[in-house]
């Protein structure tokens, strides 16, 4: 005798829009080789079984839908090419062939998932003589294979049992092809919609309620038309109505969270005062680092104040004449500063306490003014020897001149000219240090 529907069983009808690429992660989750293993118990995975469909169920379907795209590209191109369309036909040419359904964010195949509550299926049927542990397994398991075929019919590819998890429940994959008439052309679609238990989810519902009452399972909760009667009747519908279902996956891993969040409250507790403790002690080693690092600094500006200070007082010797730099030739490249002879006492004093607080600074300064004044001295050297040339070459042409016009003199007064010519001679030799001079010719006169 069939048991009375209990509203404390409703049965669960889902379905999930799919994508034919989604079919390789689908394989490895069936297979337990990927997906989400986390509610999984694996000891009994071995006791999951397949229901309808060939192990390379996958494969076929790909292969399947891959033949309707070639089969409708090669319908298009010749029937592009039968009426002469080629614009069109070179275009569709480069474009290749399309995928074999309209755009859609669910996809154009669709996952059914049929279950009900575990504690139903735990119970435990007394046939008399035995005790029958999986028989509500074995009758969900029967009706919904019926159900689904009446439904789906060669649509359906693939349905699968699944043991190890929360509750059992069975996997079906849909595949819905059609057949329509596209611009006069016979095309293969993929079109969920041709199934009135996808296209009135309502009346899927209604379906399985009744086809599993005999089992004693009911209907579930009828949202949808309680949501339309509350609008009907002017009332705001209860949010609860509008609960969305959520993916496995999705809930799993919010459920791990929360557990996860439940006990680490005491632990969290333990932690907040571990950590405040420890807070404290960062916070003394924070400042014992602060004073560390203020006196560092402060001991790095007075070690800046002291080569600052030590550097002019370098700057102030030389420039007051207090002191001169003086170059050992036995080590060129250290140069000492040497009291100069007329250096007052007191002002020496002074300035060699300031020097003496930075001994570093003050070979760094002297090497630095050693090589300064070197320089002036080379430019002023330079200079000079470029003034006393210029004077020689004046002197040369004042010389040419006094013999131009003692050329024109009676012979007395060339005589004459001609001796002081001689002694201013000899005058600007012991000027120049003997090595350049006009030019002697004797009496001053030029040869005709």
């Amino acid at each position: 005798m069939p048991a009375e529907p209990s509203t404390d069983f409703p049965v669960v009808l889902r379905f999930e829009g799919m994508f034919p690429a989604d079919l390789g992660g689908f394989e490895k989750h069936r297979t337990r080789k990927g997906g989400d293993l986390g509610h999984v118990d694996k000891s009994k995975s071995d006791l999951n079984r397949r229901l309808h469909g060939k192990e390379d169920w996958a494969e076929r379907t790909l292969a399947e839908i891959e033949e309707m795209k070639a089969e409708n590209f090669t319908d298009e191109i010749e029937t592009l090419t039968r009426r002469r369309r080629k614009s069109e036909l070179q275009k569709r040419i480069v474009e290749g062939p399309r995928d074999p359904w309209r755009a859609t964010r669910h996809g154009p195949m669709r996952e059914v998932i049929l279950t009900a509550n575990r504690k139903w299926f735990d119970e435990i049927e007394d046939l008399g003589d035995c005790m029958v542990f999986d028989k509500r397994e074995r009758d969900f398991e029967t009706l919904a294979l019926a159900w689904l075929k009446l439904n789906f019919g060669d649509d359906m590819v693939h349905a699968r049992a699944d043991l190890d998890e929360t509750a059992y429940h069975i996997h079906a994959v849909i595949v819905p092809k059609v057949q329509v008439n596209l611009n006069g052309t016979k095309r293969w679609m993929l079109q969920p919609s041709k199934h009135m238990a996808v296209k009135k989810y309502e009346a899927a519902q209604d379906s399985v309620g009744v086809w599993f009452s005999t089992l004693g399972l009911c209907r579930g909760e009828r949202r949808a038309a309680a949501i339309r009667e509350a609008r009907l009747a002017g009332e705001i519908p209860d949010q609860k109505l509008y609960r969305h279902h959520v993916r496995t996956v999705d809930w799993r891993k919010a459920e791990d969270t929360r557990l996860v969040e439940k006990g680490q409250d005491l632990d969290k507790r333990e932690e907040d005062l571990a950590a405040s403790k420890k807070l404290q002690s960062s916070r003394q080693e924070v400042i014992e680092a602060r004073e560390a690092a203020v006196e560092v600094r402060e001991t790095a500006v007075d070690a800046r104040e002291d080569d600052a200070d030590a550097i002019l007082a370098v700057g102030e010797a030389i420039s007051s004449g207090q002191f001169t730099i003086e170059t050992d030739t036995d080590d060129p490249d250290t140069p000492r500063l040497r009291n100069a002879p007329d250096a007052r006492p007191g002002i020496l004093a002074s300035l060699r306490a300031r020097m003496d607080k930075a001994p570093g600074a003050v070979t760094r300064a002297l090497r630095v003014f050693s090589g300064a004044f070197s320089r002036l001295r080379e430019d002023a050297k330079t200079e000079a020897r470029a003034e006393l040339e210029r004077d020689i070459d004046e002197i040369r042409r004042a010389d040419d001149s006094i013999v131009e016009i003692a050329s024109h003199l009676p012979e007395p007064e060339r005589r004459g000219l001609a001796q002081i010519r001689k002694s201013l001679t000899a005058r600007i030799l012991s000027l120049t240090g003997g090595t350049s001079g006009p030019r002697a010719r004797g009496d001053g006169s030029k040869k005709r």
